[in-house]
């Protein structure tokens, strides 16, 4: 498992600035270095002046305070698992394509952090594990020296940095070390003490000596009462030193473990406050001008002798929200930041929208129009009538042409398709279609479905012009009594498949609904989800499994149904094939 590494230094001095690049630029001996390999300079060239003159030129000629920052030195890098994953103990060695990866996502981080802030970048290979040496002029928006300003005095600063760093290399495999860990870095001269620190092993000196008239035995036997006591002390520290090692590895793995999912809460939390952010960015565009705002750039002043007043150039206006009305001369009232510049201005809409531009600049400009459309929208719909659809006209002289259509070719019980014209909600058309109404669930006619029926293989559907798509529907209802309540409802693709569904199905056990939606997104989610049993009823090919999907997700209940046929009016024909003549007439009286 890889993890990151990401450490800054402060650099105060330029004599302290003069050594870092001495290090860095291997112009002075480096303790386990390589002299043999070379370094990679990733940002900058062999040809730029010294690390010093780069960073007199960033900060210009401003002055520097005496404890002011010059640059800050970065070291980026990864534990030694990621360059190396089959043997990290290999000093020195690394994956090509994985130092590349690495180096490449290093400095796109850099780049797009600080810009042309990072005067340069290296890449040293010469030691043990490949990391990179970056400088920083800490100039804050301003251009000032100000590494406060980017990095601050708290640890929730650096923090943040570490989280930055973490995210631009995660999609290598690396992850971001434990948060809060108390854990620190071994020095070189440390390291090398603790070597050579006197050890507790057993002093072969203080064996005891054998006697001259001692046989191999007896001596055997003395040595190990000598040494007894001292081996069951090591195996014992042995015993205790394996289990607390176990331990250690099973509370690293729960620490690891805990530490992911710190860091995916984090991320989350990272993502929603980035939606929030754009979520007020886009309630801001929304939001009109301060009139307040355009009023003082017009030249006017606030009112002493009234609240919300401001005066000025002959106007006396006062100002409620995003609303005004001027007291002096001819009264008029008006709402938003253009009516109120084209009043003061006494000018048109495109000189208005000029003017907001050049003082609020054109995202200003943009906010103030942008209400002002929605306002006049809003108005809009208040004061137009909302269109009513109106059904395709009767045309009687086409009816049984197309009643001969619904029971012969489509097999329907021709008593149903009666029953269904009396009512007025199948009926022909000037064009000789079949027009089945499609009606709320409240009985308000919103559309109406459309089925050619002239000639053999007529293929003509839709929905007449103004139907309201998912506002309305074509049904039928089955039940015993009006008052029952519905217990089961059928959602079919298609009228004639409702029809042929309620003859397959007749009669149903429960008051049953048959209600066509060609679609999931035309469905009556609020009235759908307190039926108990919902039925998905659509045609047997992979449009029809899509459909049943989608409503599934949306109404768990719903169970699959496929016809045996390519869709319900088939299965209907087939069924009525295969029964006598006379039996299917008796059913249908």
């Amino acid at each position: 498992m890889a993890f990151t590494v990401c450490r800054i230094q402060k650099i105060k001095s330029w004599g302290e600035l003069g050594g870092s690049e001495q290090h860095t630029t291997r112009n002075r001996e480096t303790p386990n270095a390589d002299p043999f390999v070379s370094n990679i300079r990733l940002i900058g060239t062999a040809n730029d002046p010294d690390l010093a003159t780069l960073v007199q030129e960033k900060i210009g000629n401003q002055k520097i305070r005496k404890n002011a920052v010059l640059a800050v030195e970065f070291i980026l890098s990864a534990s030694a698992e990621y360059f190396r994953p089959d043997n990290p103990s290999q000093a020195g060695a690394y994956d090509p394509k994985r130092l590349n990866d690495f180096a490449d996502a290093a400095t796109q981080w850099l780049q797009s952090q600080y810009g042309d802030r990072i005067v340069r970048s290296e890449l040293h290979l010469d030691e043990a594990t490949p990391h990179i040496h970056a400088y920083l002029v800490p100039l804050d928006e301003r251009g000032k020296l100000n590494c406060r300003a980017l990095f601050g005095g708290s640890r929730k600063k650096l923090s943040e940095l570490q989280d930055s760093f973490a995210r631009a290399v995660q999609h290598l495999g690396i992850e971001r070390g434990i948060k809060g860990s108390q854990a620190t870095h071994t020095e070189v001269k440390d390291y090398y003490a603790d070597i050579h620190r006197d050890s507790l092993n057993i002093n072969l000196e203080q064996l005891p000596k054998p006697l001259l008239s001692e046989s191999a035995a007896s001596y055997r036997e003395r040595v190990q009462k000598t040494l007894q006591p001292l081996f069951e002390i090591i195996n014992h520290q042995l015993s205790d030193r394996q289990r607390l090692l176990k331990q250690k590895e099973e509370l690293k793995q729960t620490t690891l473990s805990s530490e992911k999912e710190r860091q995916k809460l984090e991320q989350r939390l990272h993502q929603q406050d980035a939606l929030m952010h754009n979520w007020k960015e886009l309630a801001n565009q929304l939001r009109d001008l301060p009139l307040e705002d355009v009023a003082y750039e017009l030249g006017l002043d606030p009112d002493t002798k009234g609240k919300n007043r401001w005066k000025g150039q002959g106007h006396i206006i006062h100002i409620t929200d995003s609303k005004f009305y001027d007291f002096s001369g001819e009264q008029r009232g008006g709402g938003g930041a253009i009516d109120l510049v084209m009043h003061v201005r006494q000018c048109e809409f495109k000189q208005a929208i000029a003017w907001l531009s050049d003082r609020f600049g054109s995202s200003g400009m943009l906010r103030a129009v942008t209400h002002q459309a929605r306002s006049q929208a809003l108005q809009i719909s208040k004061d137009e009538p909302a269109p009513k659809f109106v059904p395709p006209v009767p045309d009687e002289s086409q009816w049984l042409s197309v009643q001969h259509y619904l029971t012969h070719e489509r097999q329907l019980p021709s008593d149903w398709v009666k029953a269904l014209h009396q009512q007025k909600l199948v009926y022909a058309d000037s064009k000789q279609n079949a027009v089945f109404l499609q009606r709320s669930l409240d009985g308000e006619t919103t559309g109406a479905f459309l089925r050619g029926t002239v000639g053999k293989h007529n293929t003509f559907l839709g929905l007449a012009p103004g139907s309201k798509r998912s506002a309305g529907w074509f049904y039928v209802r089955y039940g015993r009594s009006e008052t029952d309540l519905i217990e089961r409802v059928v959602l079919l693709k298609s009228p004639i498949d409702a029809i042929s569904f309620l003859k397959l199905d007749y009669p149903p056990k429960t008051k049953t609904l048959y209600l066509t939606a060609d679609s999931a997104r035309s469905l009556p989610l609020d009235f759908l989800k307190k039926i108990p049993t919902l039925i998905a009823a659509y045609d047997n090919d992979s449009a029809g499994d899509e459909i049943a999907r989608q409503i599934k997700q949306l109404l768990p209940q719903a169970t699959r149904v496929r016809p045996k046929a390519k869709d319900w009016n088939e299965e209907l024909k087939q069924q009525q094939q295969q029964q006598p003549k006379q039996q299917w007439q008796e059913q249908e009286r």
